[in-house]
C-alpha cells in the first residue's frame, strides 16, 4: 500500500471512531457490554497504542538498527497482517497490561477525543518524515506480530483502529437492543 494511500486509511479510521464516539451518552461511554471494554475503553487503548507507536517512529534510526535489526525481506501486505493478527486474536492472544485501559469516565471524553486526535495527527506526520525506504527497513517490536516493519506498523495502526471501531459497533448495538 503506497504511503499516500495508508495515511489517508489511518486518519478514516481514526475519524470514523470518533464519529461513533463523539455523541455517546454517559451509558454508552461507560458500560461494559458482555464484560468487554466500554467506549471509553476502547478509545483510552487506542490512544495508548498511538502514544507508543509515536515513541517507536520518533527514535533514531541507528538505534532502530542495534535494537531491532534491519528488514531484509519486502513489508507484508495489509491483509497478510491483517490475517496474522486475527489469527492471533483466535489463538488467544490478548493486549498486553500495557495497553489495558482502566475504567473511564465520561468526564474524560471531549479531552480523550481531543488526545486522540492529536496523537493521530502527530503520527501521520512522523510517518510523513519517513521515506519508503526507511518505512520498509527498520523494525519495531509488536507485543503479538513481532518484529514488524514501521509500514507493517503504520497498516497495523489503521486496521488496529478499524477493528475496535467494529467490535464497538457491535457492542452499542448489543447495549441499544435492551
Amino acid at each position: 500500500m503506497e504511503k499516500t494511500t495508508f495515511v489517508k486509511s489511518l486518519d478514516e479510521n481514526v475519524i470514523q471512531f470518533i464519529e461513533l464516539v463523539i455523541d455517546l451518552s454517559k451509558d454508552e461511554f461507560e458500560v461494559n457490554i458482555n464484560n468487554k471494554w466500554s467506549a471509553g475503553q476502547d478509545l483510552m487503548h487506542l490512544i495508548k497504542v498511538l502514544q507508543i507507536v509515536n515513541i517507536g517512529f520518533s527514535l533514531p534510526k541507528p538505534i532502530l538498527r542495534v535494537l531491532f535489526g534491519i528488514n531484509k525481506n519486502d513489508s507484508r501486505s495489509f491483509e497478510h497482517l491483517q490475517q496474522m493478527y486475527k489469527n492471533a486474536l483466535e489463538g488467544g492472544a490478548k493486549a498486553p497490561t500495557i495497553y489495558i485501559p482502566k475504567p473511564v469516565s465520561y468526564t474524560e471524553k471531549d479531552n480523550l477525543i481531543q488526545k486522540y486526535e492529536s496523537l493521530n495527527q502527530s503520527f501521520i506526520n512522523k510517518l510523513n518524515n519517513h521515506t519508503p525506504f526507511e518505512l520498509d527497513s527498520y523494525r519495531l517490536p509488536h507485543p503479538i506480530l513481532g518484529k514488524i516493519t514501521l509500514r507493517e506498523l503504520a497498516n497495523f495502526t489503521s486496521f488496529h483502529t478499524s477493528h475496535h471501531f467494529e467490535l464497538l459497533k457491535s457492542k452499542l448495538a448489543q447495549l441499544n437492543h435492551h
